[in-house]
């Protein structure tokens, strides 16, 4: 809760206030968890219903909200994005650099952890339940006092699911020779900045839920709290792979929190998330708050591929989604399944039933360990399956799995999973001719490089924009893609390979594989720290360099999957120009577009903000280093867009750039001018100021995939003698129906369903009850749609809250991505 008054603004003042609130039967040392400072003015306790009201009543008070449950995001990566061991390094400056790593706490005693070089001047080592080294020089952990579940484990910095050491390793993790896993992407492992620091912020903790199940919890005031120790640390970059698909940014407080980072200069990289559903669902970004620099995942110059052979077919099924480490004994294994034909002689029994799906035992002792057993069952029978083979082997299928995503499919028996596609041609083959017993062998996974010529592309899972917030949709988002699928790193070596499937995994290993925005957000982390061991620059002075002087990617994937561009090492040191961006310019810009004084007071902790004098614009432009914007309804439409910006020289001498449009095949738009059309500097820190008018019309010309249309383009400042270019993405848009953003909030009374927060586009609902309860009469059965809509939101969000079941919130999902 955010608390105003000079007498409440300490710890001591938070308790005071809280103890004056409290029932008879409550204790502050029960009810009083974290005292923030440096995050947002305020404190966090666990309080009744009776003592929320009270609190909300007090006139010191200036809000009072529920922590929510946040979610983890989840070599050659480096040297892919060209900062190779070669690279120019500054090994003193570096080694003074901390970042801050907020996610499942670190495993201290892999050797990527170890450094000669001492803590930077200054820096106080504050380690829990672990000794600081010359590595770690913070690490701290946030458990919550009170929760529903059940704990996995002890308060401890301790990392128990491998998230947050793969995380730090890649970021700063020193060198090591000789890593892989299995034989896969062998070579030297190391972090972007391996002379870097790193501190610690355990927030995520290991859980069994109701349903027996293993999950992480990342709990908001934890987040904050430790978001609020590591500004008082005074770190240089905080690395947040960790996220909510779409919260209002009002309701926001990490990004808040994020903000005041920002206010005493220090960068945050965070990870896009994971909600695309392989790229069809777009408006699914977070961490989209324009102080953030957003990191979407892309696939990288090499693959893994797993060949299932199948006796008698020229071609084998080639898949890209499992890891196999396991050589098959024999040329060919029969391939078996519930379903083998009646005629066969082998016997069988029936070692486990659920939801309709069955596992079989070994046809005859003799033979255990040498068939392929394919089974497109549920995955909570895998566990039965694996125990069963032994040493054979396993071929699942189907739509979807229960895993968790950003771990690679990996099992202790030789496996392979099929999607629907490829499982249709499994059960062809199988059932051609019943008569003959079917053989097949699967293949160790391999890994190979991708065709020549090929260019990035962004990763299925990796979330796209628009921005879901509309106080935010003239800003691209996400801002850069990164390395993020298939990525080896650090891992401790007392937690299992293959996460919470299967439970019978007891292999161990220092490195493991993941994929995820989690692990592209530490590449963006690294680079940045790189850059800052050679540039004291602003967060926005690095963030722009990364995003100009980015490689460009493909077409398909469009700017709303990728930002600028791939992150690129080579020319970062020296982008030329750069875009900067201030505190004081961000708090402007909301002023602009209409934001209260008084909930702005409350995020930024001052009462020195006064938007009352401020013209509201909607349109307000923002010094960034893309240009956007939503052109209006109805399509068909003139529209005229004028963006303005201020680019700064970071060169000593004097330097002519000329700008020019670069569009992608005919010309989208009508016309676009650049004001002035080449700018002169003379010496360093000199500024520049230019304008882009974009004039054109809103066409029916969309993708049917899309929510939406969109025309892009790119302008680039080439330096003249062509040495240096800055290159921006120009991405004007138009909505083609409802939007739509989805996130799932406290769950209600009825365990049946779930509360769920729908954003929609205000310029299309305007607010109207009406309007929403037509949109749900679509998708809800069994019950009015007047009975599951909650709330209808018009000030805090354009949007509304609804109880739906799963099912339901999938449909109107798709309903409105795709209307």
């Amino acid at each position: 809760m955010k608390v105003g008054g000079h007498r409440y603004g300490s710890s001591s003042g938070h308790q005071e206030l809280l103890g004056e609130v409290l029932d008879d039967d409550s204790t502050l040392a029960d009810a009083f968890i974290y005292s923030y400072k440096e995050s947002f003015t305020g404190f966090s306790a666990s309080l009744t219903p009776r003592e929320r009201q009270k609190l909300m009543r007090r006139r010191e008070v200036l809000e009072v909200s529920r922590s929510r449950n946040l979610k983890l995001q989840t070599t050659r990566s480096w040297d892919f994005m060209n900062l190779t061991l070669k690279a120019e390094r500054n090994p003193e400056n570096e080694s003074d650099l901390v970042v801050a790593v907020i996610d499942s706490g670190i495993w201290p005693y892999s050797e990527l952890f170890g450094s000669d070089s001492p803590p930077p001047p200054g820096w106080e080592n504050k380690c829990e339940n672990i000794t600081c080294n010359n590595k770690i020089v913070g690490a701290r952990s946030y458990y919550p006092k009170k929760e529903k579940y059940k704990w996995v484990e002890e308060k401890s910095v301790i990392d128990v699911t491998g998230h947050g050491t793969h995380v730090a390793s890649i970021v700063a993790g020193r060198k090591v020779e000789k890593a892989g896993y299995f034989g896969l992407a062998e070579g030297t492992m190391r972090g972007g900045v391996p002379n870097a620091k790193i501190a610690v912020y355990k927030t995520c903790w290991r859980v069994i839920r109701k349903n027996g199940r293993e999950d992480s919890v990342c709990r908001e005031d934890n987040i904050l709290k430790a978001i609020d120790d590591a500004i008082a640390d005074k770190v240089d970059i905080i690395s947040y792979s960790q996220g909510f698909q779409f919260t209002p940014l009002q309701k926001d407080k990490v990004s808040w929190a994020f903000l005041r980072a920002l206010k005493n200069g220090i960068l945050t990289s965070a990870a896009a998330g994971n909600y695309a559903n392989n790229g069809k669902f777009y408006y699914t970004v977070a961490n989209g708050a324009p102080w953030v620099m957003t990191v979407a995942a892309s696939l990288k110059d090499r693959i893994f591929e797993t060949k299932l052979e199948l006796e008698g077919e020229d071609k084998p099924i080639i898949v890209y989604d499992t890891i196999n480490t396991f050589e098959t004994q024999d040329s060919f294994y029969p391939l078996l399944n519930e379903k083998a034909p009646p005629e066969s002689t082998r016997k069988r029994e029936l070692i486990a039933e659920r939801n309709g799906y069955s596992i079989l035992s070994n046809y005859d002792e003799k033979d255990k360990g040498k068939d392929v057993f394919f089974e497109f069952a549920q995955i909570n029978l895998l566990d039965e399956a694996i125990k069963e083979r032994e040493k054979g082997a396993i071929v699942l299928g189907g739509k979807s799995y229960d895993f968790n995503e950003s771990i690679k499919l990996q099992f202790p028996i030789a496996s392979i999973f099929l999607d629907e596609q490829k499982k249709s041609k499994l059960w062809d083959y199988y059932k051609k001719d019943q008569s003959k017993e079917r053989l097949a062998k699967i293949h160790k996974t391999e890994e190979i490089p991708r065709e020549e010529g090929w260019v990035p592309t962004v990763a299925h899972l990796s979330s796209r924009g628009p921005n879901c917030d509309s106080f935010l949709a003239n800003i691209l988002k996400p801002d850069i893609a990164a390395p993020g699928l298939d990525i080896i790193a650090g891992w401790p070596e007392n937690v299992k390979l293959s996460s919470d499937r299967p439970a019978n995994d007891y292999r161990h290993l220092r490195f493991n594989i993941m994929s995820g925005t989690s692990m592209a957000c530490p590449h963006a982390t690294g680079l940045a720290l790189y850059l800052k061991s050679f540039k004291r620059w602003s967060p926005s002075a690095i963030k722009s360099a990364l995003m100009t002087t980015s490689s460009e990617m493909t077409d398909d994937d469009n700017e709303f999957a990728y930002g600028s561009g791939h992150l690129n090492a080579t020319k970062v040191r020296d982008p030329g120009l750069v875009y900067e961006t201030h505190y004081q310019d961000y708090i402007d810009y909301l002023c602009k577009l209409g934001y209260n004084t008084k909930k702005l007071r409350s995020h930024v902790g001052s009462d020195k903000i006064d938007c009352s004098k401020t013209e509201i614009d909607h349109d307000a432009d923002l010094n960034y280093p893309t240009m956007t914007a939503r052109v209006p309804l109805p399509l068909d439409t003139p529209f005229k867009k004028v963006f303005h910006r201020t680019v700064t020289n970071v060169n000593d001498g004097e330097f002519t750039y000329l700008g020019e449009i670069n569009y992608r095949g005919d010309k989208d738009f009508d016309e676009i001018i650049v004001d002035p059309p080449q700018l002169k500097f003379s010496e360093l820190g000199e500024t520049k100021t230019f304008t882009v008018t974009v004039t054109g019309i809103s066409k029916r010309n969309w993708n049917k995939n899309r929510a939406f249309m969109t025309r892009n383009t790119w302008l680039t400042w080439t330096e003249k003698d062509g040495s240096r270019q800055v290159r921006s993405p120009i991405v004007i848009y138009s909505i083609k129906g409802p939007k739509a953003c989805i996130t799932l909030g406290p769950a209600p009374d009825n365990q049946q369903m779930k509360c769920y927060l729908v954003n929609v586009d205000f310029a299309l609902y305007h607010g109207d009850c009406k309007q929403y309860q037509q949109l749900l009469k679509k998708v809800v059965h069994g019950r009015s749609a007047k009975d599951a809509l909650v709330y209808c939101y018009k000030e805090v969000m354009s949007g509304f809250a609804a109880k739906l079941t799963a099912a339901e919130a999938e449909k109107l999902k798709v309903l409105l991505a795709e209307s």
